[in-house]
């Protein structure tokens, strides 16, 4: 009988199930089921169903044994900063909201104005973004003061379901380094934070990534088995982190999907001004050490412009899409890909074309210019980034590793070649999914390193490399990009 671990990614558009197990010494995947992330709006607030993913998340479970699977653990990762809150009687008292309804409020702003942002960063040195879960937790005190007043708990995702399946309230490392409320050199919540914002105490206790916190309750699926609930880099960021192979010493990792999170991976956060200056974020690995990285947006811009276009979102369409990309013209405007307009519009292709505009002076003519000029802003983000990263963190980069579901779009992977000049390597595809595995590997003590995860990888799964093409048009677009303030 073969052994299996079971990995649940959800994603802020569908959630994967995987199962993992060894064969002939390699980490062989299998796809358990898949499901829709569909976001509920009500009154113009968007709310995560999270009652529907976790009947899903039950529902993969009982698929696997009914399988003939033998689980021995499952591992649950998921976007970060969001939570739900539980009473003292241990009731969910509402659905977790979705994080970009942050975009709609200025609390993160008015928490600046009155601590100052030095202040904040001195004591959780990551990146700025208004929808942390320092600043969620202020919208709570400001709109709807009540739900917090009968708070007990606050969990994040990924803790949340933990809590349904075992009765244990916990965060990981990975997580907890996400909220904008831990203190990175002191590698615990921040006490000075908790109290000049005058927050209740709902935080969980932390725990190291790949933790066992225990087994899912009798009676929860329909087969009562013995199934370990790992903690594992339960920020998917973590657990993708967690699956690139290659030495991270002088490796530029992405995270590849709708977000494209770009960073280099260091023992401990230093103490650097231009790390805020730059909103770099650090947040936490599998491993306790940490990444530096910036929150590029990636493949959202491609969704929305699916989406724009009313077509379905298959592989079919994004082929479709790469297709009339590759045609156009290259370098015809530059946007900043990270605008507040391109984070959550109505229609995506009108808003690119304002953004194109507003950035360049340049009106671009039909739909192919625009699914250029994005994938070109995001190989531009790339490079920036790589610049920045080298130069305050001393690092030469010699390549660039990516992972994720973004990496099957070949054009981009190649933009970002051309663009950093450096041979870009991709896969595992489900990179998520494989940190989260082997997350769980480590947990049961089956890998006993580090080093033994990354060579677990290596001899287990197919890579693609591209190497850069037309680098000297590729500079010269990328001293244009650099003209525009943005």
């Amino acid at each position: 009988m073969k052994y299996f671990n079971l990995a649940v990614d959800l994603g802020a558009s569908g959630g994967k199930v995987f199962a993992g197990t060894l064969q002939n010494d390699k980490l062989v995947l299998q796809e358990v089921n898949r499901f829709p992330n569909n976001v509920v709006e009500i009154n113009g607030v968007s709310f995560w169903d999270i009652l529907y993913l976790y009947n899903n998340i039950l529902n993969s479970v009982n698929i696997a044994q009914n399988n003939g699977f033998e689980v021995l653990s499952l591992g649950i990762d998921s976007w970060g900063v969001d939570f739900g809150l539980l009473n003292k009687n241990r009731f969910l008292i509402n659905n977790p909201i979705h994080y970009r309804n942050m975009f709609k409020t200025n609390i993160m702003q008015e928490a600046i104005e009155k601590v100052g942002k030095p202040w904040i960063y001195e004591h959780s040195p990551t990146q700025f973004q208004p929808f942390n879960t320092l600043y969620q937790i202020l919208a709570y005190k400001k709109y709807a003061p009540d739900f917090l007043e009968i708070s007990k708990d606050l969990l994040t995702i990924p803790s949340l379901f933990n809590y349904f399946l075992t009765g244990e309230k916990a965060i990981d490392f990975t997580m907890a380094t996400t909220t904008q409320i831990y203190n990175h050199r002191k590698r615990s919540w921040d006490e000075e934070i908790i109290k000049r914002f005058e927050i209740p105490d709902i935080l969980p206790k932390i725990l190291p990534a790949g933790t066992k916190i225990g087994k899912i309750k009798k009676g929860i699926i329909n087969k009562n088995s013995e199934i370990e609930v790992v903690l594992p880099a339960s920020h998917d960021t973590g657990s993708a982190f967690a699956a690139i192979s290659s030495d991270p010493k002088d490796t530029l990792f992405i995270s590849l999907g709708t977000w494209c999170l770009t960073g280099a991976i260091v023992d401990e956060v230093p103490i650097s001004k231009e790390l805020m200056e730059n909103n770099l974020a650090a947040e936490g690995c599998l491993d306790g050490s940490y990444r530096i990285l910036a929150n590029i947006t990636g493949m959202w811009l491609i969704q929305g412009i699916i989406q724009s276009l009313n077509l379905p979102d298959n592989n079919e369409t994004y082929d479709k899409i790469t297709k009339m990309a590759k045609e156009a013209k290259p370098f015809t405007s530059y946007i900043n890909v990270d605008d507040a307009s391109l984070q959550n519009p109505d229609d995506m292709i009108k808003a690119i074309k304002e953004q194109s505009i507003k950035d360049s002076n340049v009106k671009l003519k039909d739909t192919s210019e625009v699914i250029r000029t994005a994938l070109e802003g995001i190989a531009f983000r790339v490079n920036e980034t790589k610049e920045k990263l080298e130069k305050i963190l001393n690092i030469n980069f010699k390549r660039v590793h990516a992972v994720g579901g973004g990496t099957r779009n070949k054009l981009l992977c190649q933009f970002i070649a051309d663009a950093t000049g450096l041979e870009v390597i991709t896969g595992p595809i489900e990179g998520t999914a494989v940190g989260n595995l082997v997350s769980q590997l480590y947990a049961l003590g089956v890998v006993k390193s580090f080093q033994e995860v990354r060579d677990l990888i290596k001899r287990s799964f197919k890579f693609q490399t591209y190497e850069p093409e037309n680098t000297e048009l590729w500079k010269e677009a990328f001293m244009k990009f650099k003209r525009f303030e943005y």
